[in-house]
């Protein structure tokens, strides 16, 4: 069953049987209880990526809205990090829409995007509009090269050591966060590669700690001081030269405020 799917029959019980909300918190302290015991000398730390010079002025082109989708936020953190770094080559899984691949994209030179193919999906069940839905905004783009297969098996050889950033937006469970992070280590172009995890955060401000958990058990040691949280966003990112950073904090005073225009335009199907 697909993450949307399962997204959807969650809010659907919980309308129905709102008292299991009390089994979601009971297993959110469970998972980071599993995770302090797992790590117990790691201290989240977070950084204010919003507060860099290239973050004073975003413009994202590509927003659907739509369910699944990600925060403004975590893909006008993948455009500052492209702009700040000078990223030229990306690579991401989970296509989905296709909207990080398209807000990517004029950043960069190329974008490689992996996700299940269309009769990969159809065998899991998938129904034919959720289907049809990939990669619409990403299929015609000139440097976005659209690659199939599932992440767990996927013949990464062609691109080993030749990425300087890797989203890693698929299965986030924590096995497969932990598998996807092991393997994606092998593309980055040299020791400056940067990585991105999706839903590393259940909201904006708190850890989701099963996720963290596969992030930190699939990376080296060595690299574990250098993965922060990303304040206002859903993502930890790894950077190599490190960053100054904070401990993570919840429900902060805010210090600042965002000023977001919408213009909606219709796309061509």
């Amino acid at each position: 069953m697909s993450k949307i799917f399962k997204f959807l029959k969650g809010i659907s019980l919980l309308v129905q049987k709102p008292y299991l909300i009390n089994l979601i918190l009971k297993e959110e302290g469970l998972l980071a209880s599993r995770f302090k015991k797992r790590f117990p000398n790691l201290e989240l730390q977070e950084i204010d990526v919003f507060a860099w010079p290239e973050a004073q002025q975003i413009q994202l082109k590509t927003m659907s809205f739509l369910s699944g989708s990600s925060l403004p936020t975590d893909f006008a953190l993948l455009q500052v990090l492209c702009s700040k770094y000078q990223v030229e080559n990306y690579f991401e899984i989970g296509t989905w829409r296709g909207e990080s691949a398209a807000n990517v994209a004029p950043f960069v030179k190329q974008v490689n995007t992996l996700n299940l193919s269309d009769t990969q999906l159809k065998a899991l069940g998938c129904e034919d509009a959720y289907i049809q839905a990939h990669r619409t905004f990403s299929k015609d783009l000139q440097n976005v090269n659209h690659l199939f297969g599932d992440s767990a098996h996927f013949d990464l050889s062609p691109y080993e050591k030749q990425m300087d950033l890797i989203f890693i937006d698929g299965d986030h469970s924590l096995e497969a966060v932990r598998r996807d992070t092991q393997r994606m280590l092998r593309l980055r172009k040299n020791e400056n590669s940067i990585l991105v995890w999706h839903d590393a955060k259940s909201d904006t401000e708190y850890p989701r700690y099963d996720v963290l958990q596969g992030i930190f058990e699939g990376l080296p040691q060595a690299m574990h001081p250098n993965v922060y949280l990303v304040k206002h966003a859903l993502c930890a990112v790894y950077l190599p030269a490190g960053h100054p950073s904070t401990k993570l904090s919840l429900h902060e005073k805010p210090n600042k405020v965002f000023s977001v225009t919408l213009k909606r335009e219709v796309f061509p199907n």
